[in-house]
């Protein structure tokens, strides 16, 4: 090393009581190769106070010195931890003082007569090489104890059992709550131990075989988590811990596996809040089942008299009556109507909590359906004087895709409401296109009402279940509270949007914003068959079965009417015993909740493979008043052909014995 180019300057320490050999030291360094500054000390007392003072690169150091020798010193620099290199000079080349000397510290031994420029630079670069190292050693331990003392702390900060096995399965490590945690369940199990080892830990067989078999799985390399209850008795029960365990693969410098580190995360508690979850979920669709049931119970006990009610209204409806006679029987029929729409809005709003309701994505007439709309109100807003209108933005498209029951749905709840609460001005439904992409659009709908209106503060509420504005609107106008949520829920299922604007004594206006696509006039098939005159069903033999004699009984008057005699069965049982001796039957009409024998049993027997009717194959309608979607599930899967729900439309029962019978045909 070049000393005019050496930036640093070597600080050189000689310990060294003769004169001589000191000058001569000094000519030698001066000669050297390098930049470096040379403090003398002629005694070990001198050098001892000297080297508080300051730090050097090499100490060289006589080992004949007055009082002492250098063995002594060396050891005493040691023992006060001045760690800097140390080269040992002396005039006797005795190799039992140099084994010595190199023992206790020393890093290089030579005799003084070979003091010259060349070999004092060597050991001078030795010396700094050395003490760079062992610097860079020091710091590395201590960064390495810095690190272990930080990861100990970590360890034992959490709660969670970390410890670890060897490729021979022994326990290598662990930390202070894996012991804590083992000694316990040892002390549960009846074993008692100070000082945990592999061998004392009593594991049962089965968590013995379990344990062996998950470390040789991660001894291949493989790193996954278990979910395990630990034990170490070959009892489990609602007290043993649940941990959630990761195994890890250890790998040395050499790539291979050697061990397995082991992370447990006590989840009891988790499991348990699972576990109540899980019950309170099973309670919850227990009760929800229990609900459906009776909902399903009650739907048929209440649908089954307004069968009756609503349909001896339609056909009294069509006698000839004096005024005031007809009014009445209108006004049963109102009071029927308006009773049913009640029942049919506490059905849907438990489809909807149930999450069953479905959406049918047909093509449908917009317009048509307006129509239909128009149809349906235009005689209470006459009645109550009030003006509606319907107008469509001519933008709109004829045909868009979606559906269209449920669209009527939203808008009847949204209109009949605008009836209920408007008692003079006008009801308007206004339709134009909210936004349009390519095929998409969103359809928007805005009925608006001159009628009572909603207080702001009220607004926010009025789609909640079983709210009114007011407390005395059920009493005076009526309804069940659950139509706006309903709607709501109708809209919102869809990925739709519904907004309101209303002032006191001035209004209230709904707006209803729904996503459809466009659609295909010759997908329509709603309009194509329309029955305008219901012809008689004379050439069918139809098996009416029903319980219910005030049932049968309007049953039997719908029918007159269409020219078909009923045939009448009381039960399932009974319709089993005609539909063995005859083979003429073309068709069943089948209550499903009735005694001795329901008409999902009765199917199941004409559907078995060993049946005894002349017909298996005979078409079922089920005829009930249980309107649950899961119901009519349950009717598909029992092998009946369709279902019509009571009270039932005359149009449509009459439609569906077309269908399946197939002798006679719709008259256009």
């Amino acid at each position: 090393m070049n000393s005019g180019t050496d930036a640093h300057v070597y600080q050189l320490l000689l310990i060294d009581d003769d004169e001589v050999d000191v000058i001569t030291f000094q000519r030698a360094i001066k000669k050297a190769d390098l930049a470096n500054q040379v403090d003398i000390c002629y005694n070990a007392s001198e050098a001892l106070i000297q080297l508080g003072t300051k730090t050097y690169d090499c100490i060289f150091l006589d080992y004949l010195l007055p009082g002492t020798d250098g063995l002594q010193l060396l050891r005493k620099l040691r023992d006060m931890n001045i760690n800097t290199p140390v080269a040992v000079m002396t005039s006797q080349g005795d190799e039992k003082i140099a084994v010595e000397m190199i023992k206790n510290g020393a890093f290089d031994y030579f005799t003084k007569n070979e003091i010259n420029p060349d070999k004092l630079s060597k050991v001078v670069f030795s010396a700094v090489r050395l003490w760079d190292a062992e610097r860079q050693r020091q710091i590395a331990e201590k960064q390495i104890l810095e690190n272990n003392s930080r990861l100990n702390a970590i360890l034992e900060s959490t709660r969670n059992l970390i410890y670890a096995f060897d490729k021979n399965f022994n326990l290598i490590s662990f930390n202070s709550s894996f012991k804590e945690n083992i000694e316990h369940l040892l002390r549960l199990s009846g074993f008692v131990k100070a000082d945990i080892n592999l061998a004392d830990i009593p594991l049962n067989k089965e968590r013995k075989e379990d344990l062996i078999a998950h470390i040789e799985r991660c001894l291949l390399g493989e790193q996954f988590t278990i979910l395990q209850q630990l034990s170490f008795s070959n009892i489990r029960d609602a007290e043993t811990p649940w941990y959630e365990t990761t195994f890890n693969p250890i790998v040395n410098d050499l790539g291979e596996v050697d061990g397995v580190a082991i992370y447990s995360q006590d989840v009891t508690e988790k499991k348990k809040i699972e576990q109540d979850l899980l019950k309170a979920k099973n309670e919850a669709i227990a009760a929800a089942q229990t609900k459906s049931e009776f909902l399903s119970n009650m739907s048929h006990e209440i649908r089954t008299p307004m069968n009756a009610i609503i349909g001896l209204t339609e056909l009294l409806l069509e006698e000839e009556f004096e005024a005031p006679i007809l009014e009445n029987v209108k006004s049963i029929k109102y009071s029927a109507d308006n009773l049913l729409v009640i029942i049919n809005d506490i059905l849907d709003f438990s489809k909807i909590e149930a999450g069953k309701v479905t959406f049918e994505n047909i093509d449908f007439d917009i317009r048509h359906r307006m129509a239909e709309l128009r149809k349906t109100f235009e005689h209470r807003t006459k009645e109550k004087g009030i003006n509606f209108s319907i107008t469509i933005e001519e933008a709109v498209p004829e045909i868009i895709k979606g559906d269209p029951f449920r669209l009527n749905q939203i808008l009847f709840n949204l209109v009949g409401n605008a009836i209920k609460f408007t008692s003079e001005g006008q009801i308007s439904v206004d339709v134009t296109i909210g936004s349009k992409k390519d095929d998409k659009i969103n359809l928007k709908i805005a009925v608006a009402d001159s009628g009572i209106g909603i207080p702001l503060s009220q607004q926010s509420k009025i789609f909640e279940s079983f709210t009114q504005a007011n407390t005395d609107t059920t009493r005076k106008y009526g309804g069940t509270g659950l139509g706006l949520a309903i709607t709501k829920n109708l809209v919102q299922l869809q990925n739709g949007v519904i907004s309101i604007s209303s002032e006191v004594g001035k209004g209230t206006t709904f707006t209803v914003e729904i996503p459809y696509t466009l659609g295909e006039i010759k997908n329509i098939e709603e309009n194509n068959k329309k029955v305008t005159t219901l012809a008689d069903l004379s050439s069918l033999n139809i098996l009416l079965v029903e319980d219910n004699i005030m049932n049968q009984f309007v049953a039997k008057q719908f029918f007159k009417k269409w020219k078909n005699e009923l045939i009448i069965a009381n039960h399932g049982a009974e319709a089993i015993t005609i539909l063995a001796a005859r083979e003429d039957i073309d068709l069943v009409l089948m209550d499903l909740q009735m005694p001795e024998m329901s008409g999902f049993e009765a199917a199941a027997v004409i559907r078995g493979t060993n049946t005894v009717v002349k017909n298996p194959n005979i078409p079922i309608i089920a005829l009930s008043a249980d309107a649950f979607l899961e119901t009519r599930r349950k009717v598909i899967e029992a092998g009946m052909n369709d279902y019509v729900t009571k009270p039932f439309k005359p149009e449509e029962l009459y439609s569906k014995i077309v269908k399946y019978t197939q002798k006679i045909s719709l008259l256009e």
